[in-house]
């Protein structure tokens, strides 16, 4: 995975996989449970959660190439 491209590849899948499972998940509940400024507040939460845990994917595969390299 020393390649850009592969990481970048992986990073697609990940996120893809995660934003149909956890996001698509807590932004039903945002929907159905919450209006008005509280639920724009929570979109964002939840799109920074998101963020979050893609860039800790991206730091775990530049560990993954540091260690093999």
């Amino acid at each position: 995975m020393n390649i850009p491209t592969d990481r970048l590849l992986l990073m697609i899948i990940v996120a893809t996989g995660f934003a149909v499972l956890a996001g698509g998940w807590a932004a039903a509940l945002v929907r159905a449970e919450a209006s008005g400024t509280e639920a724009l507040l929570l979109r964002v939460a939840i799109g920074a959660v998101f963020f979050v845990i893609l860039l800790g994917f991206w730091h775990l595969y530049s560990r993954i190439d540091e260690e093999s390299a």
